[in-house]
């Protein structure tokens, strides 16, 4: 006869902590992601290192800082693992694919490292390791699309750190064939593989059945989508089939290169209602002579020349984009050649760094031409000059009416929401508003500007 110690069913095993510190892009993001559905049979998300068992840095190489980034971490975990013994450290992402085994030989007490293809194998590091396998490396390419982790697409990124799901980012490519020779992404995401088609609508039906309004499409040249697919399926021919998606409310895209821009995606951008009035497009430099140095593959008319087409038939489109100064060789000439294209094209935004030689790129074996402090002085020049024209930027829509899709909270007035516009800047609202809720698509008038956002109040 069983005893009722025996008839009892024991209780499932409290979940273990997970914290995912995240540096660099989307990308980035959207592999973090993934891990946290990856792990989730385990492990649930904390909100900081401190009560976690396992902790997961999702690294950068794209520029020095976030790899400093990296390290920096792994020092102040040496303190935290003391407090806490059984937790386990894991390195990922683009600085992991390429240090690999020195980070684990850095002595840092880190459990494993995998490559930005191997995140399906995450299960396994961490079993060895329980096992007291040695620190493992896990770092190979894979020329095939990793499949998403069984149900992804439905799970809620709220309970992986995001106040809200108005807003998805969906990968639709990996990996890069430029070759810039200041970018390490060929070195550390391979080659540029695109995602099946099918797939990619099945993720934005899926995400909006759960309340997205805006799908943002992520890539490296997110505008070459499709070129080594068999039947080859071109990025404007994505775009239609995602536009055409019932609650599809607006599409963005992340990034694409000046090379790959051609009339049929110009006519798309500026003709489909569902298409945000904003383009992030790099320019990296002014100078025609800079730009061969990169291997950028396109000159300044070209760039120039699209950023008239788009204006000459919608005014009011917002281009942001990517500069770097600095670059081995940059003359006096040629810095005032980019400054001269900013005056030009006016961005609403510029994303502007110094250049850093990352190692195994072309450009760390051209020997740097200035020191740091010459190149900080002309960011400095240029950072100035797009503060005033993003300022101006701001003030010219102060009276005007738009549209904003509201997908927070204002975090400095309660229960007050804050949304962007099409052109992408943020707006935000003083004072709580009846019939308003996260997720819809409000009418306003723009009444004040602050530094970096706008003022509105939705229209009666």
């Amino acid at each position: 006869m069983e005893s009722e110690q025996e008839k009892k069913v024991a209780a499932p095993s409290p979940k273990k902590g997970l914290f995912i510190r995240t540096y660099g892009c989307q990308m980035n993001e959207y592999d973090s992601q993934k891990l946290y559905k990856i792990l989730e049979k385990e492990y649930q998300p904390v909100d900081a290192p401190e009560k976690a068992d396992l902790v997961l840095i999702n690294t950068c190489s794209v520029r020095e800082k976030p790899e400093q980034k990296l390290y920096s971490m792994l020092g102040e975990m040496k303190g935290l693992r003391r407090e806490r013994p059984g937790m386990m450290i894991g390195v990922c992402g683009c600085v992991a694919q390429q240090e690999g085994d020195k980070i684990v030989k850095a002595g840092r007490g880190v459990d494993f490292v995998f490559g930005t293809h191997n995140l399906s194998l995450v299960p396994s590091l961490i079993q060895l390791r329980k096992q007291g396998a040695p620190p493992q490396v896990a770092v190979n390419y894979r020329d095939e699309w990793e499949e998403l982790p069984l149900g992804f697409a439905e799970s809620d990124p709220t309970r992986h750190g995001q106040t809200a799901h108005i807003t998805a980012f969906i990968s639709i490519s990996r990996g890069c064939n430029k070759n810039c020779t200041y970018c390490i992404v060929p070195t550390t995401r391979g080659p540029e593989v695109s995602r099946a088609a099918d797939e990619i609508e099945r993720e934005v039906r899926i995400a909006v059945h759960r309340g997205s309004k805006e799908i943002v499409l992520l890539g490296q040249t997110v505008n070459s989508y499709g070129l080594d697919l068999s039947p080859r399926l071109s990025f404007v021919k994505l775009l239609d089939r995602i536009a055409a998606i019932p609650g599809v409310e607006r599409i963005r895209f992340i990034s694409p290169h000046p090379q790959e821009v051609r009339k049929d995606f110009i006519d798309f951008v500026v003709s489909n209602p569902k298409v945000c009035h904003h383009i992030h497009m790099p320019l990296q430099s002014g100078s025609d002579r800079i730009l061969r140095l990169m291997r950028r593959n396109y000159r300044r008319s070209k760039y120039l020349s699209i950023i008239e087409q788009l204006r000459s038939r919608v005014p009011d489109m917002a281009i942001t984009t990517d500069i770097i100064v600095g670059f081995p060789g940059e003359t006096e000439q040629d810095f005032r050649e980019t400054l001269e294209v900013m005056d030009i094209v006016r961005f609403e935004n510029t994303f502007s760094y110094a250049f850093s030689a990352r190692p195994g790129t072309a450009a760390a074996a051209m020997g740097e031409s200035m020191t740091q402090e010459e190149k900080l002085e002309r960011l400095q020049v240029l950072q100035a000059r797009q503060e005033k024209i993003t300022d101006e930027k701001l003030a010219s829509w102060v009276g005007r009416e738009t549209e904003v899709l509201i997908d927070n909270y204002n975090r400095f007035h309660e229960n007050c929401f804050q949304g962007r516009i099409p052109q992408n800047f943020m707006v935000n609202f003083v004072k709580p508003f009846e019939g308003l809720s996260l997720g819809a698509l409000a009418r306003v008038r723009i009444v004040d500007r602050k530094r970096f956002t706008l003022i509105a109040e939705p229209l009666s």
